[in-house]
């Protein structure tokens, strides 16, 4: 039978790897909460539209997820790759919350009232596909250059 490779990483045990999802999830929090007010701001009292208010929300949002989910969620503290990891982050976090965006906008012109639950809503929905991503580019960016050749 075949050996995995020598320098091949060990699987991660399951409880470590929910860990750190739970860590991810709750690394949204503050932005998170930042969000919610700022979004009803817009909307109800500068009378922004409600999806170009929620695209402003997401940009920052996931601005400061990165500085969270970097240092916090992933333990990277290093500065050597760090616009190149937020420059990979944002583009393939922002390409998520599209898919957010767009599942939003439909969803509040069907209920209009109902554009807070709408995005609580989301949250849940898009998490696990932005951590799966987030544990993925973290994790490569972590890896030196000459182990990532060897393990694609």
């Amino acid at each position: 039978m075949n050996a995995p490779p020598v320098n091949a990483a060990a699987p991660t045990p399951l409880w470590r790897r929910g860990l750190v999802l739970f860590k991810f999830m709750a690394s949204g929090l503050p932005s998170f909460l930042l969000a919610v007010p700022a979004n009803y701001l817009l909307v109800e009292w500068a009378h922004w539209n409600k999806s170009l208010a929620y695209a402003l929300i997401m940009a920052v949002q996931v601005t400061i997820n990165f500085f969270i989910c970097r240092a916090w969620v992933f333990g990277r503290r290093d500065q050597h790759a760090l616009w190149k990891e937020f420059s990979a982050f944002f583009a393939g976090i922002m390409a998520f919350r599209c898919g957010d965006w767009v599942l939003y906008t439909a969803m509040t012109w069907l209920w209009p009232t109902q554009y807070l639950l709408i995005q609580c809503g989301n949250v849940a929905v898009f998490g696990i596909l932005k951590f799966l991503f987030s544990e993925r580019l973290f994790k490569r960016q972590a890896t030196p250059p000459e182990d990532q050749h060897a393990n694609p």
